[in-house]
């Protein structure tokens, strides 16, 4: 813990340069090659690295960032998925470093951090209330609103007197504004981002018409006779504000469940295993420094690190995750245990027969990463429709950016 405090205190770019170190690569990265060791592809081979993504909020960020991420030498493609919020990319390490391509779109409000990385928590639980509450405020903002605005789509000419009418329109005004400084927040910040990088996402449009309709209303309510004339449209403000959030608050919570199933299985392995030394006795290490001939023990409820077969002791093992098996599987003497299953009931030592990328688990891992990652046919054909309309939004190109500075990310 104190060492993820010193680490987490460290500026950007500090902070990124410890995935330098070839030994990291192997905890968020693999060789592009299957057939390439990782001391060839460390050296002069083609690593592919599977990231999460923090500050994106419409498909037009996956398009930018895709465009940022191959304007760096040394990336040869990267895939970007504005549904899961992940990308996969594949550079050279002869060419550059993941610092490099990861700091790259810190200027544009991005940030790239290694999926497996202890460092890139999901959302926490006060920014998922926040949104919450911003939801909630529009909600009920939404309804009162709308009730005052009742009498005016039923009731007859003459039916509704000016000073009653008059007390409505500015009860309306009052309910709008904790909707339009409170709960429109996300989308103000997100058009300012984009207006500062010089470029358009589905944010800015949505801030403009609801500072537009929300200014008419007002200058509707305060001046009746004035040359903005006399409707006012709070009631349709509220309630397109209200449809968003209610949008973006269920993919949030959807992309959270899904996000934290691949996580809960990128995270089966153990830290660290008890291994046997030449002597007899057992230290604990970490398990990437196992290598295959390694005797380990595992304890009940632990996971196994590896593929292995065992050598001592019978036990059941959990398999659940990794073969659909929901009831335990006996395991005796001479059995082959899977890597990210659990022991459960005794003791038992293992022979590691396969480590990293060669293990069942790892290949699970991939798949389920690439799935996330990957865009169906209907997608990829959607994104090269877009990419010209994309072009004309932009002011200038989106790499590099206008300005220098780190821009901070949105809220989320």
């Amino acid at each position: 813990m104190q060492a993820a405090a010193l680490l987490s205190a460290l500026p950007e770019p500090g902070r990124l340069a410890v995935f330098d170190d070839p030994d990291e690569w192997a905890t968020f990265s693999q060789p592009a090659d299957p057939t390439a060791g990782q001391s060839s592809a460390a050296s002069t081979g083609l690593w592919e690295s599977q990231v999460v993504v923090r500050g994106m909020h419409c498909a037009a960020c996956s398009l930018t960032l895709e465009q940022a991420l191959l304007g760096i030498q040394g990336v040869v493609s990267a895939q970007v998925s504005a549904a899961s919020r992940r990308a996969s990319i594949v550079w050279s390490a002869a060419l550059t470093r993941p610092s490099q391509w990861m700091g790259a779109p810190l200027a544009l409000g991005y940030r790239l951090l290694p999926a497996a990385d202890a460092f890139a928590p999901q959302p926490g639980r006060k920014a998922a209330r926040l949104a919450l509450w911003r939801w909630l405020v529009a909600g009920f903002c939404m309804m009162q609103v709308m009730m005052y605005a009742t009498p005016a789509y039923v009731a007859g000419p003459g039916d509704i007197t000016p000073d009653i009418q008059s007390l409505l329109r500015w009860a309306s005004w009052v309910l709008s504004l904790p909707v339009v400084f409170f709960s429109c927040a996300p989308f103000f910040g997100n058009a300012l981002r984009d207006l500062r990088q010089r470029r358009i996402s589905m944010d800015l449009p949505v801030a403009l018409g609801i500072i537009m309709t929300f200014a008419v209303s007002s200058a509707a309510t305060f001046e009746p006779q004035g040359r903005w004339g006399q409707e006012v449209y709070f009631d349709s403000l509220t309630m397109f504000v209200f449809f968003l959030l209610t949008g973006r608050w269920l993919e949030q919570r959807l992309r959270a469940r899904t996000a934290g199933a691949l996580d809960s299985l990128m995270q089966r392995l153990p830290d660290s295993i008890e291994r046997q030394l030449p002597g007899g006795g057992f230290e604990r290490v970490a398990v990437r420094r196992l290598v295959p001939g390694d005797l380990v023990r595992v304890l009940p409820g632990e996971a196994f690190p590896a593929d292995g077969t065992i050598v001592l002791g019978d036990t059941f093992a959990d398999e659940a995750l990794l073969t659909g098996e929901s009831r335990p599987v006996a395991r005796p003497l001479g059995a082959s245990v899977l890597a990210g299953s659990h022991n459960l009931s005794a003791t038992v030592q293992v022979r590691i027969d396969n480590i990293g990328e060669t293990t069942r688990y790892a290949q699970i891992v991939a798949l389920m990463a690439r799935a996330a990652v990957d865009k169906p046919r209907l997608a990829l054909l959607a994104d090269q429709v877009a990419k010209p309309f994309w072009a004309l939004c932009c002011w200038s190109p989106p790499w590099p950016p206008p300005t220098g500075g780190t821009q901070t990310p949105p809220e989320a």
